[in-house]
């Protein structure tokens, strides 16, 4: 069963008190026996004697709510008996359902009906008191009580004589009630007393005051005015009826003239309407008509005083004549107006106030104006109040020996005056009892008894009205009875708490006790407590708990008890909580929610909640996805953040868990985009922030677009902070913008808002001038003018124009030449050489000019240089570079431009050992001269280093100048020599397995030995051997170009460098490996077909012919559309079968060639074909004529004939004036030096572009320390490297070498004299 409800303890007793109330207080008043047994006797009357008050009991239905009295000066606790007690034929004091009115008019025709009413058990009986005298009915004809009741019926006879105060009273065995005093006026039907009327004469403009008078009565009537054709007389802001009934003529015109004025009083008692005898106005014309300031007429009171009761209705008036008709205003001199309860009436005339609080006191001043001034009255409002209540005594059931309180507190103004009765006497009039005492304002009695019961009446009166209302106090016995079933059964879960109820009644209150399973007070247990409706609370439970617990309670007639059985449980529990989370929109959250449960308890269950909502699986969407204890949320979006709460239940208890989805994501887009127009210039933008989606606006993005010259696009113009709502911006002249807002947060930007209306702005003169002027020439005697055409923004109008003006650079300035056109270029012509100029350059449109234009100086025509660099000199500085100096001393006239720099042309010569060895012979007569190298150097440098020289060669050298139009004469020829370096790496080394335990080794000489060779340098080690491990090393005289190794290590692999020695030292080595493992064949492949194939890639797969090792081979590909070089794809081991040729163009064929090593370590491949990466396989012909004899004999027949024309043309072109040159000093050589090879003396490409061209295949890991790179550490990083530097034709710096860049030092190609 579930848990039961937790009723509020009440500290201080284990007993129960069962709390009622009896009938709210009508305004009646009850008296009973007891302490007011007495003076209900002598209010009943002399000789009445009621019987003494049985047993008693409430009548059936009585109400069953629980309600607590007020406890200032010690509470009472009224009591109701429950249904469940058993239905008995209760007693009950008197309570009045009809009381008379307060006050009741009649006139002769009207009988006088006093209602009186009221219930009772047993019946009551009804008495009337006049004049607060006994008045029996029974002794007046024409008096009675109604049948059933005690209403009093009076007969219109004797209405006039026998009007006054009245008051009912019902009584029965427990007490009397009292009416409130009801005052009864008897009138005689309203007559206008006879009257002589005379007529009213005014002149035109005066005013006027028709008086009514009504006869006086307890009602007052209503007023109407009409004429003789019962039509009423219009009203306007002129004439108007005051709440005295008179008409008021602000002034008087001659067509108010008429004889018919008549009142009419309207009385609702009598149902009568009677008029006053009709009035003559007479309104005679008038020339003197003047106008005059307003006058008030009502109040006449010059200091009127007004007293509003709380609750009821202000009026006030004020009436004013004058000429022209005066208007009237109200205002409160204290204060505004109160706001809502304020009316108008009467053409302003009248202020209304309703629902009077007491704040409304104060001044209130009324105006009346016209063109001739004013006129004022203050009226001062006190606000009071009639009595009221603030707490009426409230009926109620008390049991012997407990306490009562009737509370009774009104307000008022003046302070009402308070006091009680019993049973209708006063209680200053009953005998005294020390249990029964006033405190302030309340009627409190202790230790009630029996006889105590009674009917008590608070009254309280002021100046403005009276105040009555009863309460009874009902002493009740009655037996103990528990209403909770026996042996109800309670279960719960262990570290709960759990409330076993024992409900009881009876009166006096029973006192409640429980006893545990082992028959011990359970109040002897810390974790117990007993309410005062007699629950036992107990908790934290254990599963010790569990048994049968006894209830007993008792009362001083009675006793009884109940068993209840507890049942204690496994409590459930949460074990894995659900963990909050913070995704991005679209994600996938899973939320887990592990839970343990007593086995015993069923139904049980894991239910979700988002939000106080409860989520399940829908067979339409999959948003939420429960299974088991977990909770998918797919594609999260921003309304599904909230908080999770999964909570696990069974029939005793349930547990919750909760944690928080956030989900965060770019924001949204701002709305109300405003744009606001601050001047013709400015725009001032505001818009309201979007969502942020959790992650604060860093910032808002304001674009822009302009729709006239602009790119018709938004693009962005401002970015302001994220607390910034608003922007402030600047247009231009003759634009038409739209502007649009985005909010950007630390995930992006949001969607743009949406674009505001166009802004157009008006033309106007420019407001700036273009950029860029600039004054050169093409040819020596022009000079072009060119500039930056101002962007169409900046145009400010539809089109622009350019005002070009220039003077030659004089001392005295001189004559401005000007020319306006439409945009650039403009050419100045006959201008003298490289001559300085002013230029200005303004724009202009339809609207005006520019601003006043900058002078830029600007150079006519420039001619190539008269002058040359003087006192060049050489510095070595290593064998690859020197520095160059120079100087220039001649006028800067002789330029004939601007100096942009100075070209170093060097030429190689040959090797330093071509001296000793040989003669050059001198180039033949028209021989072409081989081009130079050439080095630029910018500006006005005196100096540049020169790097990038070959080591051990012979050069020449000369400087020039140039300018814009181009180079000067050169300087002086130089020649210098470069100092002998390290030699290049062996040019080759091949490395062959003999066997398991000996490697053969063969070598070329470098390319370039850079000096005399002096040997080689041979080092190796295991590959395994750490490289702190000294190599084993091995030297070689020059002539040296193969070795064996032996004895190595079985089956091992070997690192070995090797290194060409020359005078200065060792060179840079050739790394290899040499492996004495048998090396594995290549890959036999049974067949290779395509796969999947995409825009940019295939898939390759292929078969193994039979079983074999695992080898690695490489992936090469070639576009057959650009004919380029292989590229490697990657490494696969062929075990894979399948590889993936990747960065593909689409709709491309491709060369595709697997590569693997054979025995010697070079790579060779073994497979080709052709792929499209449309997917189509093209494969490779097997067969045909490109294999046929004939074909390959034809082909041999073409390329031979092909180098027979290429070996004449060798020797013409040598008979040409090209000179072999053979060494034949070879007697003085090493005996193992390698003769000279031919050589083209002079020959451009002989001494610089072979070596340059043909790059090393060499290449490996370093055996140790890496070795030094040939030459110097000095470069010309100053100038952009050691090659030239060129410049465009107007002079600008390219930063490009002209010369070829080799991969190392430079190296002639022919091999060096050994010695």
């Amino acid at each position: 069963m579930s848990a039961p409800r937790q009723p509020q303890p009440r500290a201080g007793s284990g007993a129960s008190r069962y709390r009622g109330g009896g009938a709210a207080a009508t305004g009646t008043a009850t008296g009973g026996g007891g302490a007011g047994g007495a003076a209900a006797g002598r209010a009943a009357g002399p000789g009445l004697r009621l019987p003494p008050a049985p047993a008693m009991a409430l009548p059936r239905g009585f109400s069953l709510i629980l309600l607590l009295l007020p406890v200032l000066g010690g509470p009472g606790a009224t009591i109701t008996i429950p249904q469940e007690y058993g239905q008995h034929d209760f007693l009950q004091p008197p309570e009045l359902t009809e009381q008379p009115p307060e006050q009741l008019v009649v006139f002769p025709s009207d009988d006088v009906v006093l209602k009186c009413a009221a219930t009772g058990n047993p019946p009551v009986q009804y008495r009337w008191t006049r004049e607060d005298e006994p008045f029996v009915p029974e002794e007046h004809p024409g008096v009675s009580l109604a049948p059933g009741s005690g209403t009093l019926l009076i007969n219109a006879s004797l209405a006039g004589r026998l009007q006054g105060r009245y008051r009912c009273a019902a009584t029965n065995a427990l007490g009397t009630a009292l009416s409130t005093e009801s005052r009864v006026i008897a009138e005689n039907t309203p007559q206008w007393p006879k009257e002589k009327v005379l007529p009213v004469e005014v002149e035109e403009g005066d005013p006027v005051v028709l008086p009514c008078d009504p006869p006086k009565s307890a009602v007052p009537p209503k007023i109407y005015w009409l004429n003789s054709r019962i039509v009423h007389i219009a009203q306007d802001a002129r004439v108007s009826m005051g709440q005295d009934g008179f008409l008021y003529f602000a002034n008087a015109l001659v067509r108010d003239s008429h004889p018919d004025y008549i009142c009419h009083a309207h009385y609702l008692g009598p149902r009568t309407i009677i008029q006053k005898e009709p009035l003559d106005l007479r309104v005679a014309p008038s020339n003197m008509v003047q106008f005059r300031r307003p006058r008030l007429v009502v109040p006449r009171d010059p200091q009127p005083s007004h007293i509003a009761l709380r609750g009821g209705t202000l009026v006030l008036e004020c009436i004013a004549e004058g000429l022209p008709t005066p208007s009237v205003r109200w205002q409160r001199l204290n204060g505004p107006l109160p706001l809502g309860r304020v009316s108008l009436e009467n053409f302003n005339k009248t202020l209304r106030l309703r629902d009077v609080e007491e704040a409304d006191d104060g001044e209130y001043e009324c105006v009346a104006e016209n063109s001739q001034g004013q006129a004022r009255r203050s009226h001062l409002v006190t606000v009071e109040a009639a009595p009221y209540w603030v707490r009426r005594p409230q009926s109620g059931l008390f049991g012997p020996g407990e306490a009562a309180r009737l509370d009774c507190a009104v307000q008022g103004k003046p302070r009402p005056l308070l006091s009680w009765r019993i049973n209708g006497v006063p209680i200053d009039e009953v005998p005294g009892s020390a249990r029964r005492v006033v405190r302030d304002g309340a009627l409190v009695l202790s230790r009630l008894e029996p006889n105590d019961t009674m009917v008590a009446q608070c009254e309280a009166h002021n100046s403005h009205g009276h105040l009555l209302a009863n309460a009874f106090v009902y002493v009740i016995e009655l037996p103990v009875k528990i209403l909770t079933a026996d042996d109800t059964p309670y279960a719960v879960v262990e570290n709960r708490t759990v409330f076993l109820h024992c409900r009881t009644f009876g009166a006096p209150a029973p006192t409640v006790e429980w006893l545990t399973p082992g028959l011990e007070p359970a109040l002897q247990d810390d974790r117990a407590f007993v309410f005062t409706n007699g629950t036992l609370r107990l908790g934290p439970v254990v599963r010790g708990d569990a048994g049968t617990f006894t209830c007993k309670a008792h009362n001083a007639h009675s006793n009884d008890s109940v068993s209840a059985h507890l049942d204690v449980r496994v409590a459930t529990r949460i074990e894995v909580p659900p963990q909050s989370m913070t995704a991005k929109k679209g994600q996938t959250v899973t939320f887990r929610c592990s839970a343990t449960f007593d086995p015993g308890l069923s139904p049980r269950g894991l239910v979700w909640y988002r939000d106080g909502q409860r989520l399940q699986d829908t067979a339409d969407s999959d948003k939420y996805v429960l299974s088991g204890d977990t909770l998918t949320v797919t594609m999260v979006d921003y309304v599904d953040q909230g908080t999770f709460r999964c909570r696990a239940w069974t029939e005793l208890d349930a547990v919750e868990a909760e944690a928080q989805l956030r989900v965060v994501g770019r924001p949204g887009p701002v709305r109300d985009l405003q744009v606001l127009e601050v001047d013709e210039r400015q725009v001032r933008l505001s818009w309201t922030p979007g969502d942020d989606n959790n992650s604060p606006v860093e910032k808002f993005v304001v674009e822009e677009k302009e729709e006239l010259f602009g790119a018709r696009r938004f693009v962005e113009r401002v970015t302001v902070p994220g607390g910034q709502p608003w922007a402030q911006l600047t247009l231009s002249p003759y634009g038409q913008y739209r502007f649009r807002v985005l909010a950007a947060n630390a995930y992006g930007r949001g969607e743009p808002s949406v674009p505001s209306e166009p802004i157009t702005t008006a033309p106007a003169a420019p407001e700036r001038n273009p950029g860029g002027v600039k004054g050169e020439g093409n040819e020596t005697s022009n000079m072009i003018i060119t500039w930056q055409p101002l962007a169409p923004g900046d145009w400010n109008a539809a089109e622009v124009r350019y005002r070009v003006q220039w003077r030659p650079l004089e001392p005295d300035g001189g004559r401005w030449h000007e020319e306006t056109v439409p945009g650039p270029p403009v050419v100045v012509a006959g201008t003298p050489t490289f001559s300085p100029y002013e230029i200005r350059v303004q724009a202009l449109n339809d609207f005006g000019k520019g601003p006043e234009p900058a002078v830029t100086i600007g150079y006519s025509g420039e001619d190539l240089p008269l002058v040359y660099p003087e006192n060049v000199g050489v510095e070595i500085l290593n064998s690859t570079s020197v520095r160059v100096r120079w100087s220039l001393t001649v006028p800067a006239l002789d330029l004939r431009g601007h100096l942009r720099g100075f070209r170093v042309l060097y030429w190689h010569e040959g090797w330093v050992g071509e001296r000793a060895r040989r003669q050059v012979p001198p180039a033949p007569p028209g021989a072409a001269s081989p081009p130079p190298r050439v080095l630029a150097v910018p500006g006005e440098a005196r100096g540049v280093l020169l790097g990038g020289l070959r080591p051990w060669s012979r050069y020449r050298l000369r400087v020039l100048v140039f300018n814009g139009r181009g180079d000067g004469p050169p300087s002086d020829e130089i020649h210098f020599d470069t100092p002998e370096g390290v030699p290049g790496p062996p040019e080759e080394l091949h490395v062959e397995r003999m066997n398991e335990t000996t490697l053969a080794l063969e070598w070329k000489r470098p390319r370039h030995p850079n000096g005399v060779l002096t040997g080689f340098r041979l080092q190796y080690r295991p590959e395994n051997h750490s490289e702190e491990e000294p190599p084993e090393e091995l030297s070689f005289p020059a002539g040296t170009l193969n070795t064996t190794l032996g004895r190595l290590q079985p089956h091992a692999r070997y690192r070995l460098a090797l290194r060409a020695l020359s005078r200065v030292g060792p060179g840079a080595p050739v790394l290899r490996i040499g492996s004495l493992r048998p090396e594995p064949v290549l890959p036999v492949l049974g067949s290779v077909v395509v796969g999947e194939v995409g825009e940019d890639f295939t898939v390759l797969h292929w078969t193994l012919a039979h079983p074999q090792a695992d080898i690695e081979f490489k992936v090469q590909y070639m576009s057959k559309t650009t004919e380029g070089s292989w590229h490697d794809s990657g490494s696969v081991n062929s075990s894979l079968g399948l590889f993936r040729l990747r960065d593909l163009s689409p709709g491309t064929s491709y060369r595709v060639q697997f590569v693997g090593r054979n025995h010697s370590g070079h790579h060779i491949p073994f497979w080709e074909s052709e792929v499209q990466t449309n997917g189509t396989l093209l494969p490779r012909p097997a067969s045909g004529f490109a294999t046929e004899g004939w074909f390959i004999g034809f082909v041999s027949a073409v390329v031979l004939l092909l180098l027979l024309l290429l070996i004449l043309c060798f020797i013409k072109r040598s008979k040409g004036g090209k000179y072999s040159v053979k060494d034949k000093e070879d007697t003085q050589a090493d005996s193992e030096a390698r003769p000279m090879k031919d050589e083209t003396f002079g020959e451009y490409r002989s001494l610089e572009s072979d070596g340059e061209e043909k790059a090393s295949r060499s290449s490996g890991r370093s055996l140790g320390a890496a070795g030094a790179a040939l030459g110097s550490d000095d470069s010309l990083a100053g100038y952009g490297g050691s090659a030239d530097v060129q410049f465009n034709e107007d002079g600008s710096f390219i930063g490009q070498y002209s010369g070829t860049r080799g991969s190392g030092p430079a190296s002639p190609g022919a091999a060096a004299p050994l010695d």
